[in-house]
């Protein structure tokens, strides 16, 4: 949600030459591939750079790590653009999340949280600075909507941003892991009925 994360993004660039966007995208790409036939443990490096068509040494120096790469190969499936701001609360969330629903369910998003909850246990290391330079930027993006609802008073100057935060992606993440059997709806309208409920209250607490 929001902003891609800044530190991903500085992450994938450094001195030199000028970076050519195609190479990132062929990498990144490569990666999404083969992170779908072969699984995280799998994939390696050097099929990456293969798979792509470069040398390793151009895969190593925009990405240190199998974990970075991967994180970033997910993270280049979001839109990199700031939070809209279109003048109600409301608005802002469906601009939100309604265009950036497609990513949520693509596969590997699934296949990515599921590596982070392996991560979180084994490799807490990875799980910690993913947070921290995704996840926890992407929050501060989307809490800009929230405190912007503030100021214009559609949100109560005390509500709980990041609890409100917590529910929104809560309800993706959950919707994500959900097996495709037990689903009744899509994800977007999953999406609809959440925001629809959101500005309901919403009103409700302005008439009260």
């Amino acid at each position: 949600m929001g902003r891609a994360p800044q530190a991903l993004r500085s992450s994938q660039s450094g001195p030199g030459r000028p970076r050519e966007r195609h190479v990132d995208d062929d990498i990144l790409t490569a990666t999404r591939e083969l992170l779908a036939e072969v699984g995280f443990e799998r994939l390696t490096m050097t099929d990456v750079a293969a798979r792509a068509g470069v040398g390793r040494p151009t895969v190593y120096r925009r990405y240190p790590s199998k974990e970075a790469l991967v994180a970033a190969s997910v993270e280049a499936l979001r839109r990199d653009e700031p939070a809209p701001d279109t003048g109600t609360l409301c608005g802002d969330l469906r601009a939100e999340l309604l265009p950036r629903a497609p990513a949520f369910g693509h596969p590997l998003v699934l296949q990515f949280l599921a590596m982070l909850l392996v991560s979180n246990a084994e490799r807490s290391e990875f799980a910690e600075v993913y947070w921290r330079d995704a996840v926890a930027q992407r929050r501060e993006a989307f809490g800009e909507i929230l405190v912007r609802a503030q100021a214009r008073g559609e949100l109560a100057v005390d509500a709980d941003v990041d609890l409100l935060t917590d529910v929104v992606a809560g309800t993706v993440i959950y919707q994500i892991l959900r097996p495709v059997g037990a689903r009744t709806e899509s994800l977007e309208g999953r999406l609809e009925r959440l925001i629809a409920l959101l500005c309901s209250m919403l009103g409700r607490l302005e008439r009260d």
